[in-house]
Formats: structure tokens, C-alpha cells, sequence
């Protein structure tokens, strides 16, 4: 489903505070969702493209945020995405992988998993620079969903 918000339309209050950005969306979004799973009008996860340029607490060099393991939660099942053109596909990615508990690659708990592995050249890193050809999604990234979803998230 796919809705457009146009000058005038109503929606969420626009902010450069990504933090705020996505709690405004989260809560806005909520109000458009229909409960049912069956009703084609239903969806798991949403996500607001901007052109605001959103900030984080230091710099504006953000370009999504989402929070960490919360497509179960139809409250916090969502991100916002600066648009930027063909490259918010590789942002919108990175977010759903957070949506899906995955942590950024260079965070304390996926040291470990990802010792081998260049993982700031990952779906995950923190700042995506380039990515590794043929493997795009780290050892962590990897762990991180297949946990998640085995212990039963995901599912109605």
C-alpha cells in the first residue's frame, strides 16, 4: 500500500529531529493500519520517505533511523527514510533490517560474529560507504534475524 502526502494532505508533523521524526510517524501511522492481517488494507511495517533532512543529536549526516526489533509491535513497526533518490533503497534496507533486530556491525555484541568479515563494508554498517560484493549481509546481520525469528517473532 502506498500512500502520498502531498502539500495540504495531513500527516506527520515534518521535524529535521529524526528521533522525533519517527515517533511522529510511528504514532500517525498507526491511525492508517487496519488490525485485521486478512484485510488487504493491512501491512507489517511502515515506511516514510522525506525529503527533510533529518538530524541526528550531532550531525544531519543521517539518513533513516528505526528502532531495533519491533516488527511484532504495530506501534513501532516503522522508519523514516531521507529520500535521496535510487540510494534510499540501500537506507530503506538498512532500516528494515533493524526493524528485524539486526545491530549495526560494528556495535560491541557483533565484534565477535563478524571477526572475519569487513563489516563496515555491510548492509549493516553504521555509515554505508560501498558493500561487499556477493555479501551484502554480515555473520551477525545473519544471526541476529534467524534468532529473532526462531524465537517466534514474526509470526501471527
Amino acid at each position: 500500500r502506498l500512500v502520498v502526502l502531498g502539500e495540504g494532505t495531513p500527516g506527520p508533523p515534518p521535524t529535521p529531529n529524526a528521533a522525533q521524526m519517527l515517533r511522529n510517524f510511528c504514532q500517525w501511522q498507526k491511525g492508517l493500519n487496519v488490525p485485521d492481517e486478512d484485510n488487504p488494507l493491512h501491512f507489517d511495517t511502515a515506511i516514510l520517505f522525506t525529503r527533510q533532512d533529518l538530524c541526528g543529536a550531532a550531525t544531519c549526516d543521517t539518513l533513516g533511523m528505526a528502532d531495533v526489533g519491533t516488527v511484532c509491535d504495530p506501534e513501532r513497526s516503522c522508519a523514516v527514510v531521507e529520500d535521496d533518490g535510487l540510494q534510499s533503497a540501500f537506507t530503506v534496507a538498512h532500516e528494515l533490517g533493524h526493524v528485524f533486530n539486526m545491530l549495526h556491525d560494528t556495535s560491541q555484541p557483533c565484534r565477535e560474529l563478524n571477526s572475519r568479515s569487513g563489516a563496515t563494508r555491510r548492509m549493516m554498517a553504521p555509515v554505508l560507504s560501498s558493500l561487499e560484493p556477493g555479501e551484502v549481509w554480515s555473520p551477525c546481520s545473519a544471526r541476529f534475524i534467524t534468532d529473532f525469528l526462531d524465537n517466534g517473532h514474526g509470526t501471527s
